[in-house]
Protein backbone atom coordinates (compact mmCIF):
# COMPACT_ATOMS: atom_id res chain seq x y z
CA UNK A 1 0.00 0.00 0.00
CA UNK A 2 1.37 3.18 -0.96
CA UNK A 3 1.81 6.16 2.01
CA UNK A 4 -0.64 8.78 1.89
CA UNK A 5 1.86 11.53 0.23
CA UNK A 6 2.86 8.93 -2.22
CA UNK A 7 -0.27 8.10 -3.42
CA UNK A 8 -0.56 8.13 -7.35
CA UNK A 9 -3.38 9.68 -9.02
CA UNK A 10 -4.79 7.75 -12.30
CA UNK A 11 -7.09 9.51 -14.17
CA UNK A 12 -9.51 6.61 -16.09
CA UNK A 13 -11.25 7.96 -19.47
CA UNK A 14 -14.32 5.85 -20.61
CA UNK A 15 -17.34 6.31 -22.34
CA UNK A 16 -18.73 3.50 -19.94
CA UNK A 17 -19.16 3.96 -16.15
CA UNK A 18 -19.76 0.45 -15.28
CA UNK A 19 -15.90 -0.04 -17.35
CA UNK A 20 -14.63 3.10 -14.74
CA UNK A 21 -15.54 0.99 -11.70
CA UNK A 22 -13.67 -1.83 -13.02
CA UNK A 23 -10.25 0.06 -13.17
CA UNK A 24 -11.62 1.57 -9.67
CA UNK A 25 -12.85 -1.32 -7.76
CA UNK A 26 -9.25 -2.80 -9.16
CA UNK A 27 -6.76 0.03 -8.38
CA UNK A 28 -8.18 1.82 -5.52
CA UNK A 29 -7.38 -1.21 -3.09
CA UNK A 30 -3.75 -0.97 -3.85
CA UNK A 31 -3.36 2.33 -3.00
CA UNK A 32 -4.09 4.59 -6.23
CA UNK A 33 -6.19 7.41 -6.44
CA UNK A 34 -8.94 7.25 -9.14
CA UNK A 35 -10.12 10.49 -11.29
CA UNK A 36 -12.55 9.46 -13.46
CA UNK A 37 -13.71 11.54 -16.85
CA UNK A 38 -16.61 10.09 -19.21
CA UNK A 39 -15.57 11.50 -22.34
CA UNK A 40 -12.51 12.74 -24.14
CA UNK A 41 -13.30 16.83 -23.72
CA UNK A 42 -13.96 16.21 -20.00
CA UNK A 43 -10.49 14.36 -19.73
CA UNK A 44 -8.62 17.31 -21.26
CA UNK A 45 -10.53 19.64 -18.75
CA UNK A 46 -9.38 17.54 -15.98
CA UNK A 47 -6.00 16.93 -16.92
CA UNK A 48 -5.11 20.64 -16.29
CA UNK A 49 -6.01 21.09 -13.10
CA UNK A 50 -5.35 17.44 -11.94
CA UNK A 51 -2.54 16.67 -13.30
CA UNK A 52 -2.24 12.78 -13.17
CA UNK A 53 0.55 10.81 -13.04
CA UNK A 54 -1.10 8.57 -15.64
CA UNK A 55 -3.87 8.18 -17.90
CA UNK A 56 -5.66 4.86 -18.79
CA UNK A 57 -7.36 6.21 -21.98
CA UNK A 58 -10.59 3.99 -23.58
CA UNK A 59 -10.12 4.47 -27.36
CA UNK A 60 -13.71 4.03 -29.10
CA UNK A 61 -15.50 6.55 -27.33
CA UNK A 62 -18.00 8.95 -29.23
CA UNK A 63 -17.00 12.98 -30.46
CA UNK A 64 -13.52 12.31 -29.50
CA UNK A 65 -11.56 8.88 -29.40
CA UNK A 66 -8.73 7.85 -27.21
CA UNK A 67 -6.40 8.57 -30.31
CA UNK A 68 -7.19 12.45 -30.34
CA UNK A 69 -7.15 12.66 -27.01
CA UNK A 70 -3.69 11.50 -26.59
CA UNK A 71 -2.80 13.62 -29.33
CA UNK A 72 -3.87 16.57 -27.69
CA UNK A 73 -2.21 15.81 -24.23
CA UNK A 74 1.09 15.18 -25.96
CA UNK A 75 0.90 18.04 -28.14
CA UNK A 76 0.16 20.22 -24.78
CA UNK A 77 3.74 22.07 -23.80
CA UNK A 78 2.35 23.35 -20.40
CA UNK A 79 1.67 19.69 -19.33
CA UNK A 80 4.71 17.39 -17.50
CA UNK A 81 5.22 14.18 -19.20
CA UNK A 82 1.93 11.86 -18.80
CA UNK A 83 2.25 8.10 -19.83
CA UNK A 84 -0.87 6.90 -21.46
CA UNK A 85 -2.06 3.39 -21.65
CA UNK A 86 -4.67 2.31 -24.13
CA UNK A 87 -7.43 0.04 -22.70
CA UNK A 88 -9.77 -0.65 -25.96
CA UNK A 89 -11.54 -3.77 -26.49
CA UNK A 90 -10.91 -2.92 -30.43
CA UNK A 91 -8.92 -5.71 -32.00
CA UNK A 92 -5.42 -4.54 -31.12
CA UNK A 93 -3.62 -5.46 -34.81
CA UNK A 94 -0.28 -4.29 -35.58
CA UNK A 95 -1.24 -1.19 -37.13
CA UNK A 96 -3.39 0.38 -34.11
CA UNK A 97 -0.66 -0.58 -31.96
CA UNK A 98 1.67 1.36 -34.29
CA UNK A 99 -0.83 4.42 -34.74
CA UNK A 100 -1.19 4.78 -30.88
CA UNK A 101 2.67 4.43 -29.83
CA UNK A 102 3.43 7.00 -32.83
CA UNK A 103 1.16 9.42 -31.09
CA UNK A 104 2.68 9.44 -27.81
CA UNK A 105 0.76 6.58 -26.69
CA UNK A 106 2.79 4.30 -23.82
CA UNK A 107 1.12 0.75 -23.67
CA UNK A 108 -2.03 -0.89 -24.48
CA UNK A 109 -4.59 -3.07 -22.69
CA UNK A 110 -7.04 -5.45 -23.97
CA UNK A 111 -10.72 -5.36 -22.37
CA UNK A 112 -11.60 -7.39 -20.52
CA UNK A 113 -7.94 -6.93 -18.82
CA UNK A 114 -6.61 -9.43 -16.78
CA UNK A 115 -5.95 -7.60 -13.29
CA UNK A 116 -2.87 -8.87 -12.59
CA UNK A 117 -1.68 -7.62 -15.97
CA UNK A 118 -3.16 -4.07 -15.43
CA UNK A 119 -1.33 -3.32 -12.39
CA UNK A 120 2.10 -4.90 -14.50
CA UNK A 121 1.62 -2.14 -16.67
CA UNK A 122 0.33 0.93 -14.86
CA UNK A 123 3.38 0.00 -12.42
CA UNK A 124 5.88 -0.28 -15.72
CA UNK A 125 5.26 3.30 -16.59
CA UNK A 126 5.16 4.79 -13.40
CA UNK A 127 8.28 4.02 -13.37
CA UNK A 128 9.25 5.29 -16.20
CA UNK A 129 7.31 8.93 -14.75
CA UNK A 130 9.32 8.63 -11.93
CA UNK A 131 12.33 8.33 -14.55
CA UNK A 132 11.16 11.52 -16.53
CA UNK A 133 10.17 13.31 -13.39
CA UNK A 134 13.90 13.02 -12.04
CA UNK A 135 15.15 14.31 -15.10
CA UNK A 136 12.74 17.38 -14.79
CA UNK A 137 14.05 18.20 -11.51
CA UNK A 138 18.21 17.59 -12.21
CA UNK A 139 17.08 19.93 -15.18
CA UNK A 140 15.87 22.60 -13.15
CA UNK A 141 18.82 22.36 -10.56
CA UNK A 142 21.76 22.64 -12.99
CA UNK A 143 19.47 25.39 -14.77
CA UNK A 144 20.52 27.84 -11.49
CA UNK A 145 24.04 27.14 -11.81
CA UNK A 146 24.81 27.01 -15.87
CA UNK A 147 23.05 29.14 -18.09
CA UNK A 148 19.34 27.87 -19.99
CA UNK A 149 21.40 28.64 -23.26
CA UNK A 150 24.08 26.60 -22.09
CA UNK A 151 21.95 23.72 -21.37
CA UNK A 152 19.88 24.06 -24.67
CA UNK A 153 23.52 24.06 -26.47
CA UNK A 154 24.19 20.74 -25.10
CA UNK A 155 20.49 19.21 -25.40
CA UNK A 156 20.39 20.52 -29.22
CA UNK A 157 23.84 18.99 -29.92
CA UNK A 158 22.51 15.48 -29.37
CA UNK A 159 19.60 16.41 -31.36
CA UNK A 160 22.23 17.38 -33.80
CA UNK A 161 20.50 20.72 -34.10
CA UNK A 162 22.69 24.34 -33.78
CA UNK A 163 26.13 24.26 -32.21
CA UNK A 164 27.16 20.90 -32.66
CA UNK A 165 29.59 19.85 -29.97
CA UNK A 166 32.91 17.87 -31.20
CA UNK A 167 33.28 19.66 -34.31
CA UNK A 168 35.24 22.90 -35.38
CA UNK A 169 32.91 25.29 -36.33
CA UNK A 170 33.67 29.02 -37.28
CA UNK A 171 32.02 31.54 -34.76
CA UNK A 172 32.37 34.69 -32.92
CA UNK A 173 33.76 34.87 -29.54
CA UNK A 174 33.41 37.34 -26.82
CA UNK A 175 34.84 38.19 -23.93
CA UNK A 176 33.89 40.52 -20.84
CA UNK A 177 35.53 41.28 -17.57
CA UNK A 178 35.63 43.95 -15.21
CA UNK A 179 38.64 46.35 -15.24
CA UNK A 180 40.78 46.53 -11.81
CA UNK A 181 38.57 44.12 -10.46
CA UNK A 182 40.84 43.04 -7.57
CA UNK A 183 41.67 46.33 -6.61
CA UNK A 184 37.98 47.16 -6.96
CA UNK A 185 37.08 43.98 -4.75
CA UNK A 186 40.18 44.70 -2.17
CA UNK A 187 39.18 46.36 0.47
CA UNK A 188 35.10 45.40 0.64
CA UNK A 189 33.01 42.76 2.62
CA UNK A 190 32.89 39.39 0.89
CA UNK A 191 29.14 39.70 0.71
CA UNK A 192 29.27 42.98 -1.00
CA UNK A 193 31.55 41.75 -3.73
CA UNK A 194 29.56 38.76 -4.25
CA UNK A 195 26.31 40.86 -4.55
CA UNK A 196 27.84 43.75 -6.20
CA UNK A 197 29.12 40.81 -8.93
CA UNK A 198 26.37 38.80 -8.99
CA UNK A 199 24.20 41.58 -10.22
CA UNK A 200 27.10 42.94 -13.34
CA UNK A 201 27.31 39.55 -14.15
CA UNK A 202 23.21 38.76 -14.04
CA UNK A 203 22.79 41.62 -16.71
CA UNK A 204 25.61 41.06 -18.93
CA UNK A 205 24.11 37.24 -19.16
CA UNK A 206 20.58 38.84 -19.95
CA UNK A 207 21.93 41.06 -22.51
CA UNK A 208 24.10 38.27 -24.22
CA UNK A 209 21.04 35.62 -24.37
CA UNK A 210 18.78 38.54 -25.55
CA UNK A 211 21.22 38.73 -28.95
CA UNK A 212 20.95 35.05 -29.23
CA UNK A 213 24.68 34.22 -27.56
CA UNK A 214 25.43 31.17 -25.42
CA UNK A 215 27.63 32.13 -22.15
CA UNK A 216 29.93 29.49 -22.42
CA UNK A 217 32.06 30.39 -19.21
CA UNK A 218 31.72 32.37 -15.83
CA UNK A 219 35.15 32.87 -14.12
CA UNK A 220 35.29 35.27 -11.54
CA UNK A 221 34.33 38.77 -13.21
CA UNK A 222 34.81 37.29 -16.77
CA UNK A 223 32.15 36.00 -19.16
CA UNK A 224 33.07 34.22 -22.22
CA UNK A 225 30.17 33.95 -24.73
CA UNK A 226 29.74 32.13 -27.99
CA UNK A 227 27.92 33.35 -30.97
CA UNK A 228 26.96 31.05 -34.54
CA UNK A 229 24.95 31.44 -37.66
CA UNK A 230 24.70 34.35 -40.37
CA UNK A 231 24.31 36.82 -37.75
CA UNK A 232 27.13 36.18 -35.17
CA UNK A 233 29.03 39.04 -35.79
CA UNK A 234 26.33 41.59 -35.76
CA UNK A 235 24.56 39.95 -32.61
CA UNK A 236 27.95 40.29 -30.90
CA UNK A 237 29.10 43.51 -31.29
CA UNK A 238 24.62 44.31 -30.48
CA UNK A 239 25.76 42.72 -27.57
CA UNK A 240 29.14 44.38 -26.65
CA UNK A 241 27.11 47.87 -27.11
CA UNK A 242 24.56 46.69 -25.12
CA UNK A 243 26.23 45.53 -22.00
CA UNK A 244 28.62 48.64 -21.89
CA UNK A 245 25.38 50.63 -21.92
CA UNK A 246 23.60 48.45 -19.67
CA UNK A 247 26.55 48.42 -17.14
CA UNK A 248 26.98 52.45 -17.77
CA UNK A 249 23.65 52.97 -16.62
CA UNK A 250 23.24 50.66 -13.52
CA UNK A 251 22.79 51.94 -10.07
CA UNK A 252 25.56 51.04 -8.18
CA UNK A 253 25.40 53.79 -5.71
CA UNK A 254 29.14 54.96 -4.60
CA UNK A 255 30.54 51.33 -6.97
CA UNK A 256 30.02 52.31 -10.61
CA UNK A 257 34.08 51.07 -11.18
CA UNK A 258 32.37 48.04 -11.00
CA UNK A 259 30.21 49.17 -14.43
CA UNK A 260 33.46 49.40 -16.23
CA UNK A 261 34.06 46.18 -18.45
CA UNK A 262 37.03 45.80 -21.22
CA UNK A 263 35.56 43.95 -24.01
CA UNK A 264 37.80 41.35 -26.44
CA UNK A 265 35.77 39.80 -29.85
CA UNK A 266 37.07 37.76 -32.33
CA UNK A 267 35.91 35.73 -35.71
CA UNK A 268 36.96 32.09 -36.43
CA UNK A 269 37.59 28.25 -35.94
CA UNK A 270 36.98 26.70 -32.14
CA UNK A 271 36.61 23.22 -31.66
CA UNK A 272 33.86 22.86 -29.55
CA UNK A 273 34.05 19.85 -27.56
CA UNK A 274 33.77 18.48 -23.68
CA UNK A 275 37.27 18.53 -21.52
CA UNK A 276 37.84 17.01 -17.93
CA UNK A 277 37.36 13.93 -16.47
CA UNK A 278 35.34 10.70 -15.62
CA UNK A 279 33.64 12.66 -13.01
CA UNK A 280 34.26 16.43 -14.57
CA UNK A 281 33.55 17.78 -17.47
CA UNK A 282 32.95 20.98 -18.78
CA UNK A 283 31.31 21.84 -22.62
CA UNK A 284 33.57 24.31 -24.10
CA UNK A 285 34.96 26.02 -27.21
CA UNK A 286 38.67 26.42 -27.60
CA UNK A 287 41.17 27.22 -29.78
CA UNK A 288 43.42 30.23 -31.07
CA UNK A 289 39.89 32.20 -31.54
CA UNK A 290 39.43 32.14 -28.06
CA UNK A 291 42.73 33.02 -27.10
CA UNK A 292 42.84 35.80 -29.14
CA UNK A 293 39.16 37.45 -28.25
CA UNK A 294 40.36 36.92 -24.53
CA UNK A 295 43.81 38.52 -24.89
CA UNK A 296 41.95 41.30 -26.93
CA UNK A 297 39.56 41.85 -23.35
CA UNK A 298 42.37 42.15 -21.50
CA UNK A 299 43.73 44.77 -23.50
CA UNK A 300 40.68 46.79 -23.62
CA UNK A 301 40.25 49.81 -21.52
CA UNK A 302 37.29 50.36 -19.37
CA UNK A 303 33.74 50.51 -21.57
CA UNK A 304 36.60 49.78 -24.80
CA UNK A 305 35.35 47.26 -26.86
CA UNK A 306 38.05 46.19 -29.49
CA UNK A 307 37.31 43.33 -32.14
CA UNK A 308 39.74 42.14 -35.01
CA UNK A 309 40.04 42.07 -38.52
CA UNK A 310 38.44 38.56 -39.00
CA UNK A 311 35.70 40.28 -37.39
CA UNK A 312 35.33 43.35 -39.12
CA UNK A 313 35.26 41.63 -42.75
CA UNK A 314 32.23 40.17 -41.81
CA UNK A 315 30.32 43.22 -40.88
CA UNK A 316 28.34 43.83 -43.46
CA UNK A 317 25.73 46.84 -42.94
CA UNK A 318 26.55 50.10 -42.09
CA UNK A 319 24.98 49.94 -38.39
CA UNK A 320 28.65 50.02 -37.14
CA UNK A 321 31.14 52.67 -36.21
CA UNK A 322 34.40 51.98 -35.85
CA UNK A 323 38.01 52.95 -36.01
CA UNK A 324 41.24 51.05 -36.86
CA UNK A 325 43.82 50.92 -33.58
CA UNK A 326 46.29 49.56 -36.17
CA UNK A 327 49.04 46.78 -35.24
CA UNK A 328 48.56 46.00 -31.18
CA UNK A 329 50.94 43.27 -29.66
CA UNK A 330 49.30 40.82 -27.44
CA UNK A 331 50.29 39.01 -24.58
CA UNK A 332 51.19 35.45 -25.74
CA UNK A 333 51.00 36.04 -29.54
CA UNK A 334 54.06 36.33 -31.40
CA UNK A 335 52.89 38.51 -33.88
CA UNK A 336 50.96 41.90 -33.28
CA UNK A 337 47.61 41.41 -35.10
CA UNK A 338 45.43 44.41 -36.30
CA UNK A 339 42.67 45.38 -33.51
CA UNK A 340 39.82 48.05 -33.89
CA UNK A 341 37.75 49.57 -31.37
CA UNK A 342 33.50 49.64 -31.82
CA UNK A 343 32.28 52.94 -31.29
CA UNK A 344 29.75 52.54 -28.26
CA UNK A 345 27.52 55.79 -27.58
CA UNK A 346 26.52 55.67 -24.01
CA UNK A 347 23.37 56.79 -23.16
Amino acid sequence: MNKQGNRKKILAVDDEPTNLKLLEAVLVPRGYIVEMALSGQEALEKIKTLRPHLVLLDIMMPGMDGYEVCKRIKNDGALPYIPIIFVTAIHTDQESITLGLDIGGDDYIRKPFDNLELLSRVKACLRVKELYDEIARTKSELARYVSLSTLDMVEKSSSREGIEIGQTRDVTVLFSDVRGFTHIAENMNPVDVFQTLNLCLSKQIEVVEAYHGIVDKLTGDEIMAVFEGPDMVRNALQSGKAIVNTLHNLELGGLADWTGVGIGINTGPVYIGSIGSQTMKDYTAVGTTVNIAARLCGYARKSQILFTADTKNLIHSAEFRYSSLGKISLRGLTSPIEAFELIAQMG
